[in-house]
């Protein structure tokens, strides 16, 4: 007997590149995302035969219908490889640079056009395939998820979407290509300004601090003899949030709620440095639409939730109305 053939889950990597067509895969890819879950699926709609043939069994067949793939990932995040995602789901991005090397990139939700923004293939090494990894072209996220606690965290992300039917990679085995030379951000170098910009509002009682990123879906399928999708679209675009406040010394936070406030937030590490990457988020306006007191920790806090409102202020060059601007610096000079 020989030595069975087997293949190691701790040599997954997870690979992507930008498409020009949705669905049209793109290999070999630019950028490997360091993750920690990676959890892609073949979802074919699955038809039944039921029809009655005097017997009395129930399924006679099953024909396999439109098809198409979903995924779920999450991982510490890596700031040169957050803005292939923020684009995916947002849509519109803006590089200037380089000062001492470093790009600044600002993402923010496409208006113009069609608005939608591009897809991107996933390359996921896999094992059993003969080439060792599959693509998952037309990947588009449906929702996206930053969150910190300082205390006991990195950043993390996650994220969730669909695509089109997975595909054999197309030649031979793909090595990780473009992998993060800088680590992910700690959850305590993260700053939060409640009311008005950092430093002059920020917010010291913050702990727990998480932001939603959702997006309409469509993977749509029409009569053109083909079980793979026609489009995915992109529909509208939400972004909500959560923030525990665990030492309020005031009840500021519930204020917030009683007197519909909507302050502008602020989010940055703070880095610094001809090496640094910096992540800023910005949102001009936000309504809490939760704010509970919490007795469960050694002082009391309160648990919230709000949600981003559009404004004229947090879009890019396609105008219209956004919830939030992503800017991002590091040595990455184009996506």
């Amino acid at each position: 007997m020989t030595t069975p053939t087997v293949f190691p889950s701790a040599k997954r990597f997870l690979s992507l590149a930008k498409e020009t067509v949705q669905g049209t895969a793109v290999t070999p890819a630019t950028y490997t995302e360091p993750v920690t879950d990676f959890k892609p699926k073949d979802d074919p709609v699955l038809l039944e035969d039921r029809a009655l043939r005097g017997s009395m069994g129930g399924l006679y067949g099953v024909v396999q219908g439109p098809r198409k793939s979903t995924f779920d990932l999450s991982g510490p995040m890596f700031l040169t490889g957050l803005p292939h995602w923020l684009l995916n789901i947002m849509g519109e991005i803006a590089t200037t640079g380089p000062v001492s090397s470093i790009y600044t990139h600002a993402i923010t939700l496409l208006n113009s056009g069609t608005g939608q923004p591009p897809s991107h293939t996933l390359i996921d090494w896999q094992g059993p395939t003969t080439t060792r990894a599959r693509t998952y072209a037309g990947s588009c996220l449906s929702e996206m998820t930053l969150k910190g606690n300082p205390e006991s965290t990195l950043v993390e992300w996650s994220g969730k979407g669909s695509g089109f039917w997975s595909q054999a990679y197309p030649t031979s085995e793909p090595t990780p290509v473009g992998l993060p030379t800088i680590g992910p951000t700690a959850a305590w170098r993260m700053e939060l300004a409640v009311g008005g910009v950092l430093p002059a509002a920020a917010n010291v009682t913050i702990r727990e601090w998480e932001l939603t990123i959702t997006r309409k879906l469509a993977v749509q399928h029409t009569s053109r003899n083909s079980q793979d999708p026609y489009v995915i679209q992109r529909g509208d675009l939400d972004i909500t949030g959560k923030f525990y406040f665990a030492k309020p010394s005031t009840e500021e936070a519930l204020d917030y709620l009683r007197n519909n406030t909507q302050p502008q937030f602020k989010l940055s590490n703070g880095a610094a440095g001809a090496l640094a990457q910096t992540l800023q988020i910005d949102i001009q306006a936000a309504a809490f639409d939760m704010v509970e007191i919490n007795r469960g920790d050694e002082a009391v806090g309160y648990d919230s939730t709000w949600r981003a409102i559009n404004n004229t202020t947090n879009v890019g060059a396609s105008g219209g109305h956004g919830p939030a601007k992503f800017t991002i610096t590091n040595a990455v000079a184009t996506y």
